[in-house]
């Protein structure tokens, strides 16, 4: 998943890429990356942008498989929906192999749960746009109708396209219903570094929720050390053994997090990218004024570094001041004033 892929706080656009050959770039696109951390090299993740409440199932996530939890409100009634990437590794006899998805697409049907799986299924079938079937196609195939799943590929534009060879090997599968969430399914042309093309679609009714922070420096420390000592007052001071000693850190470690809870306000994080006076050219010279002033730094010449800062903070208070202006001329009548 990509961040671009998550502007609208009214829907969920997922993007799916299943041979993650440039995995460890995405740490750069920003937001919060999932994948199995105890696996030295991982083939699936998801990237979530920041403002959206996910529970990464890591009892789901593997070598080749990635899964969350993320809330909808579709309808007016709360739901859980499931979003998971997968690899089916070719070099596999009949996909998919035992263990990871089984078990999520189990797991889900069992208790209710809607599943949307973005796969690299590494198989051909015309059921999902390929030009032919292949054992493991009839096998996956044979696989996705016994479960009640669906495929949601939508015609047969190819999604692995290399040189010499193109087909639909790339997948996205839900469980009965879950596809009344998914719109917009689509294949890119997208130029990206990999032989696989982006697969985009959008989950509708996901819940954004505003984001809540708690800053130290807001901490009334006086009033947290008076607290912390009264709930200390109340612990044993007897410890005998492992067990005793186990107790006294863990009521030690709640009541640190409680007293801090209770001192240290909560503030709501705020987007500060909306700015109606932001706009390209600002973000260009930006973004050349730090150019310069990195390269300032190993060549000790801060010239052109100081003349380029100065024109971008012209610039910068120059549209400040024409968004104030333009702010005020649209006022109309005295409430708007107030």
């Amino acid at each position: 998943m990509s961040r671009k892929n998550i502007e609208n706080p009214d829907s969920f656009k997922a993007l799916t890429r299943s041979n993650l050959k440039t995995f460890w770039g995405l740490k750069e696109v920003g937001g919060e990356l999932i994948y199995s951390r105890s696996i030295q090299h991982p083939r699936t993740c998801i990237l979530v942008k920041k403002g959206f409440r996910i529970l990464p199932l890591m009892p789901h996530c593997s070598r080749d498989l990635t899964a969350v939890k993320i809330k909808t409100s579709s309808g007016g009634v709360p739901r859980e929906i499931i979003l998971g990437s997968a690899y089916l590794p070719y070099d596999d006899a009949e996909p998919p192999p035992p263990g990871g998805l089984e078990r999520l697409v189990t797991g889900c049907r069992a208790k209710g749960t809607h599943l949307i799986v973005g796969c690299d299924a590494n198989s051909h079938h015309t059921s999902w746009g390929s030009t032919n079937i292949n054992n493991r196609g009839e096998s996956l195939f044979n696989y996705i109708m016994a479960n009640g799943l669906d495929i949601m590929n939508r015609g047969n534009k190819p999604t692995f396209v290399t040189s010499n060879r193109q087909g639909v090997v790339d997948i996205t599968i839900a469980t009965l219903h879950a596809g009344n969430f998914i719109k917009d399914w689509h294949v890119t042309e997208e130029v990206i570094c990999s032989d696989h093309r982006y697969i985009r679609f959008t989950v509708t009714g996901i819940d954004r929720s505003v984001e809540v922070y708690r800053n130290p420096r807001r901490t009334d420390w006086e009033s947290f050390r008076t607290d912390l000592l009264g709930c200390l007052c109340n612990m044993t001071d007897k410890i005998s053994n492992f067990t005793d000693l186990h107790t006294a850190a863990k009521q030690f470690q709640d009541a640190i997090v409680v007293v801090y809870n209770e001192n240290c306000p909560l503030t709501v994080r705020t987007n500060n990218r909306n700015i109606s006076w932001w706009n390209h050219d600002l973000a260009e010279r930006k973004k050349k004024a730090r150019r310069l002033f990195n390269a300032a730094k190993r060549s000790g010449n801060k010239t052109d570094c100081k003349r380029t800062l100065t024109d971008y903070n012209k610039a910068f208070r120059q549209a400040k001041r024409e968004s104030q202006g333009r702010h005020c001329e649209e006022i109309e009548n005295a409430p708007q004033c107030a």
